[in-house]
């Protein structure tokens, strides 16, 4: 049977279904309602109905089953068996107590779950008591308006009550989301996550578009609660309403394609491991006509500046070799750039680069490479200024004592002749930018290798992504972007080419003075 046949059929059927109902249940406000869920049913199951000749017994079969269902449910609750030595005029059973309670946390679950409006009516009316015309008069609803809201409400609350909810997954155990953001201002961004709750919503609708209902259940949060943290990401377009469903608005990436950026790049870094060794060897050689310098320096240390600086400045020249042009879209807090999404935990090769971080008399830049070094550089860390400006101009004295004796138990900084002096190594900006224009070439072959690389993690991300959410290839090309240096170390180090240097060395920071 057709769905348009089924319509034609309740149509003409209605006032003999609400008529059944009437003398079956015996209240026109009970009838009314079973007559609406019979119909819908009906409705709803039209598909069932394989010879439509029988579709006026399978009507009353479906009308009958209801109807005993709501009796049944309504003599639970109104009626109990009475011991024969009970002398007193009430009684509540302890399976009686039970259920009530059971119907009264299904209750609540089923109110928490209606949208605002209405659940609000619901909750003036059947918990504060207050008539039609009170709340009409708070809402600024008409009074039809609100008794329309009841009836509905009635029938939404009735038809949860009779349904088998469960929580999702992520009410019980949720994954872990990480922000990212690339771009010229991430106001209001970053705060958006500084919970666990907004993550997983994020991660929910990834999975499939949601209602508010399902997202409630999903994330095991009532709807009083929800509504808010949706606003907030609507506010912020990371979250996009699609008629009553809600989707992510951004891109989100997980381990599966983290790995494929990783896999391609350190097989692309094996497969060039000869022309990296020779392209090391090479500014080796012309490292020493420069003011290099370096405390405890050899071949190994040389080596490793010489191959930070190619890749860095390789990783930064790939964008413009690249066919797949960076837009930068205007976000809703009239900034540019891209928000993008990190799912669960994954392993990584380092833990910050900081490219060019100013000093008073010249740069920092420090690659904190897991592998090589646990003597973590961060510039931005409270004290740890104070001491490298200190190294920077030789002083003897400083007030970060306690930031300084840290420094120099982690081989960071070391006292010579009374100063204080950096463990890492030190170029004039001048030799800096010479070594640069001598190493053109192999800067060049590397930022091709780069581009290639990012090219094919945007082909990959874009591949994965859902259609109706925008740039997924450009973002593909910004998280792989610094695939070739986050790749480096294991592949040098298991060729042979450089070491993890002695433990005073630090292969893994470096000083351009001006």
């Amino acid at each position: 049977m057709t769905k348009e046949q089924m319509e034609q059929i309740v149509s003409e059927n209605m006032k003999k279904i609400y008529l059944y109902c009437v003398r079956r249940l015996g209240n026109a406000a009970d009838a009314e309602d079973v007559a609406s869920d019979i119909m819908l049913e009906l409705l709803r199951s039209y598909s069932e109905v394989r010879d439509d000749a029988a579709v006026h017994s399978y009507m009353w079969s479906v009308a009958g089953n209801l109807c005993r269902s709501f009796w049944r449910k309504a003599a639970r609750r109104t009626t109990t068996e009475i011991p024969e030595d009970y002398a007193g005029a009430f009684m509540i059973t302890p399976e009686e107590q039970l259920i009530h309670e059971e119907e009264l946390l299904t209750l609540r679950r089923e109110l928490s779950l209606l949208s605002e409006k209405y659940r609000k009516v619901m909750i003036a009316h059947y918990i504060q008591q207050k008539t039609c015309e009170e709340i009409a008069g708070e809402t600024g609803l008409t009074v039809t308006n609100v008794k329309q809201y009841l009836f509905e409400g009635r029938k939404k609350v009735r038809k949860g009550m009779d349904m088998q909810r469960e929580y999702g997954v992520y009410s019980y155990a949720p994954e872990k989301f990480t922000m990212n953001f690339w771009g010229d201002g991430g106001e209001g961004y970053w705060s958006l996550f500084d919970r666990k709750l907004p993550g997983s919503i994020m991660l929910s609708v990834y999975d499939a578009p949601k209602t508010l209902e399902e997202l409630s259940m999903e994330v095991g949060v009532s709807m009083p609660y929800l509504e808010e943290e949706v606003e907030r990401l609507l506010k912020y377009e990371v979250l996009v309403k699609q008629g009553n469903k809600y989707r992510s608005g951004i891109v989100i990436y997980d381990n599966a394609f983290l790995n494929e950026v990783k896999t391609a790049a350190r097989k692309a870094l094996t497969e060039n491991i000869d022309a990296i060794r020779a392209m090391v060897k090479r500014g080796i050689a012309i490292l020493k006509e420069s003011d290099f310098t370096c405390y405890k320096d050899d071949e190994n240390v040389r080596g490793w500046f010489v191959l930070m600086l190619i890749l860095w400045e390789a990783a930064q020249n790939s964008e413009s070799k690249m066919q797949l042009p960076l837009t930068f879209p205007l976000l809703a807090n009239g900034s540019r750039g891209y928000v993008m999404g990190e799912r669960g935990e994954h392993e990584v090769e380092v833990s910050g680069f900081y490219g060019m971080y100013s000093l008073n008399h010249g740069f920092l830049r420090a690659m904190n490479f897991n592998r090589l070094s646990n003597r973590v550089v961060n510039p931005f860390e409270r004290g740890m200024r104070d001491v490298l400006l200190a190294c920077e101009e030789r002083r003897s004295e400083m007030a970060e004592w306690e930031t300084l004796s840290d420094m120099i138990e982690n081989k960071i900084v070391h006292i010579e002749d009374g100063k204080i002096c950096p463990n890492y190594c030190e170029i004039s900006e001048k030799y800096y930018i010479e070594l640069m224009e001598k190493l053109a070439a192999e800067i060049d072959s590397m930022a091709d290798l780069s581009a290639k690389l990012r090219e094919h993690a945007a082909q990959t991300l874009a591949a994965s992504t859902p259609k109706d959410i925008a740039h997924a290839a450009e973002i593909g090309s910004i998280v792989s972007m610094w695939s070739i240096l986050e790749n480096i170390v294991p592949v040098v180090m298991e060729s042979g080419l450089l070491t993890k240097g002695t433990e005073e060395q630090n292969v893994t920071t470096f000083y351009i003075r001006r």
